[in-house]
């Protein structure tokens, strides 16, 4: 009997096995590799940009909700096992232009700095009863919640982060803090084994500064006090070098890493230190830099040859330079703009399929809320991916006997796994397994409408008589088709 159902898959690797795969011919190019895990744990953070020109994209964000939400319960195993995360977009830049005022920026908030937010944002919501959103199945099917009112309510009441923060978004710098341990309150928040989601909603480009010195420069060598100084001038390399002096047009830009920022690699990095990469889902909704897609582009993978091709173009003169819009739009009747986010685009990009990037520049962000949500269940679908070679291994045996290694690995984040192979099942018919297996086995059952293209139309099922041990997922590793 199936006592243990097939939660979730994560996302597919091409490239050379771990251990060996039963059955494959010496002709075989490689393998594809999912990892199931066997409850489906998602942790999910939004980070959201509290600068004074966001409230109308924070309000539409919040009023989409519901469609993030209806993506989420359409997964084949229903809502997952959730926590909900919320962070604004500033951090203390430990710079003394802060603290007087001279950089433009607020004297620093005690909810700044990655700390989850838990704090109601609209009149009658009632945020939740700890530092994020805690949304888990019981075993009866019951759902153990730590909020009132309904999951979208609940994430919309703690999601509008307001727009006093400061006007040097850093992102990629807060992202890191609500998940590095630096605040304690945070504990918790990220599960072992669980899948990682992050979400950025901004409207600049991230500017986490790895040395606050920018802001102590002569205003007359950097374009002024402005996001100039560091949107783009110490934030981008281009085929030329940016002018402080008089604005100008750009081509091929890419985000420096010999300046005041960090580069957004180290925290692609510091991300995939966290969490297995297989195990990560990233989105970021903003400004798109030239070449990564126009204001009326459907969604689509960021990658990094994408950022650098199109112009960068600036206007004005010394202390009046400013990086002009990537995008304009209408938003709740008034008009809204998008600066080009290239070092957002560039670490969206280290994620391959499972990064996506999507204009800040629309009237309605359900399209990307629901895409999002579809990219995290391809990324955890029960369905095979890939070039998988569908030649029946065994014909002997009733159904398609694909050339795949399945093995249970218990997972743990810090020290490792341990790994078990599980046998194929003997079948009864193409769909029933024999009752005289060895549990657990595995076999594929072919799924064409649940799994449709790109998917291969084949879904891994797996047979237990009893639950595996905490933190475990299962490894799957098919044969690609022969090389041509």
């Amino acid at each position: 009997m199936r006592t243990w159902p097939l939660g979730l898959l994560v996302p597919l690797v091409t490239g050379c096995p771990d251990r060996s795969i039963d059955n494959i011919a010496p002709t075989q190019t490689g393998v594809v590799v999912k990892k199931i895990p066997v409850s489906a744990d998602i942790d999910l953070l939004f980070v959201i940009d509290n600068s004074t020109s966001t409230l109308d994209k924070q309000t539409v964000f919040a009023q989409n909700f519901p469609r993030f939400v209806q993506a989420l319960d359409a997964f084949p195993m229903g809502r997952p096992n959730l926590h909900i995360g919320v962070i604004n977009t500033t951090v203390d830049l430990k710079s003394p232009g802060w603290a007087d005022g001279t950089i433009g920026c607020p004297t620093p908030d005690p909810r700044d700095n990655g700390l989850l937010q838990n704090t109601a944002r609209m009149l009658g919501c009632s945020p939740p009863d700890g530092q994020f959103l805690a949304d888990v199945r019981n075993p009866d099917g019951s759902r153990a919640v730590n909020y009132a009112g309904t999951l979208e309510q609940a994430l919309s009441c703690i999601a509008q982060v307001g727009v006093s923060g400061c006007g040097f978004e850093a992102d990629l710098e807060a992202m890191k803090r609500a998940l590095d341990g630096s605040r304690a309150e945070n504990a918790g928040f990220i599960r072992n084994g669980a899948f990682l989601g992050v979400i950025f909603l901004t409207d600049e480009d991230d500017a986490s500064v790895k040395d606050s010195k920018v802001f102590s420069l002569d205003p007359d060598t950097v374009g002024g006090i402005s996001d100039f100084r560091v949107q783009p001038l110490f934030a981008y390399q281009c085929s030329t070098p940016i002018s402080a002096a008089h604005g100008g047009t750009y081509q091929r830009c890419t985000p420096r890493t010999d300046s005041y920022l960090q580069d957004p690699h180290y925290y692609s990095e510091f991300l995939t230190s966290v969490k297995d990469p297989s195990q990560i889902v990233v989105a970021a909704i903003a400004g798109p830099p030239p070449g990564v897609l126009t204001n009326d582009s459907p969604p689509q993978t960021a990658s990094s040859p994408d950022i650098t091709t199109g112009p960068l173009m600036l206007n004005g003169t010394s202390k009046d330079l400013a990086l002009l819009p990537s995008c304009s739009a209408t938003i709740n009747g008034n008009p809204a703009i998008g600066r080009p986010a290239v070092r957002l685009a560039s670490f969206v990009g280290d994620f391959g399929d499972r990064g996506r990037f999507y204009t800040v520049c629309q009237g309605d962000y359900s399209a990307a809320l629901n895409d999002i949500g579809r990219t995290l269940f391809n990324a955890i679908s029960p369905c095979l991916e890939g070039a998988i070679d569908p030649t029946d291994a065994d014909p002997a045996n009733p159904g398609t006997q694909l050339q795949c290694t399945v093995t249970d690995v218990q997972v743990d984040d810090r020290t490792g796994a341990t790994s078990r192979v599980i046998p194929p099942c003997r079948m009864q018919d193409a769909t029933t397994p024999m009752a005289t297996n060895a549990w657990p086995c595995w076999w594929v059952d072919r799924r064409p409408a649940a799994c449709p293209a790109p998917d291969t139309g084949f879904e891994l099922e797996l047979e237990r008589m009893q639950p595996p041990a905490p933190g475990t997922s299962v490894e799957v590793e098919c044969a690609l088709l022969p090389a041509h």
